[in-house]
């Protein structure tokens, strides 16, 4: 038994009161009384205030009761105030875009893919956001595939123009008819392929006419095909 309950029962029986009337004049259930008496349960500083007040206790607050208290809370400490310059603003909106980016690319792998845009001289100038369906972007491996932005109107006729994407997926193997990216004499291109007699290959441009090159499979790297197509506005 605690302190407290010690102190409530004996008032209690002074007082010639059952645990039931105690508790009904403190608005208390007899359990309630009963379970502080044993020492089960430990009340509220005005919880024991008001069953000592009931029982006539003189100084119903007393430091050798043993009533619960609210745990002591530390503050914080005021936060410093202080002024980001433009550029650091600037600096921090960015990482958090990144950030967010970052965090819902994770959320949506395997979903999408973050595919480079590669320039005609093999640098990667931007990404476009690709979905991955069946564990393949368009039959490819969805790190494998890259985008090829035009550099020019040589493919207009088979309705390519300046600036468009074409979505590449590698592969070694020229076929006819198809729109390639090929590498010939240290150049990186988007051709239109016909295989001729010989293991060569005709590379087809159409611009405002029809022109054409002729490479050997030795000297025609082709790094992959052409399947899709981003019109830019």
């Amino acid at each position: 038994m605690s302190r407290l309950g010690d102190t409530i029962r004996s008032a209690r029986v002074r007082a010639k009161l059952t645990e039931k009337a105690l508790g009904k004049k403190c608005g208390l259930a007899e359990s309630f009384i009963r379970d502080v008496e044993s020492g089960r349960r430990i009340v509220s500083d005005d919880q024991a205030q008001r069953i000592l007040k009931v029982l006539g206790v003189a100084n119903p607050v007393s430091t050798e009761l043993e009533v619960a208290a609210e745990p002591e809370v530390k503050l914080r400490p005021r936060p410093r105030a202080y002024v980001l310059d433009a550029k650091e603003q600037e600096e921090n909106a960015r990482k958090a875009v990144e950030e967010s980016s970052d965090a819902w690319l994770d959320a949506l792998n395997g979903v999408v893919k973050r595919v480079p845009v590669m320039s005609p001289d093999g640098l990667v100038i931007d990404h476009v956001l690709t979905p991955i369906v069946g564990g393949k972007i368009e039959g490819g491996a969805p790190d494998k595939v890259l985008y090829y932005r035009a550099p020019d109107d040589s493919l207009r006729g088979f309705r390519v123009h300046a600036g468009d994407l074409l979505l590449v997926v590698p592969t070694a193997k020229a076929e006819d008819g198809a729109l390639m990216l090929v590498e010939h004499r240290g150049e990186r291109m988007v051709r239109k392929l016909l295989k001729l007699d010989g293991g060569r290959i005709q590379m087809q441009a159409f611009d405002h006419e029809f022109t054409a090159a002729v490479g050997t499979i030795q000297d025609v790297k082709v790094l992959g095909r052409c399947v899709k197509l981003i019109r830019s506005l």
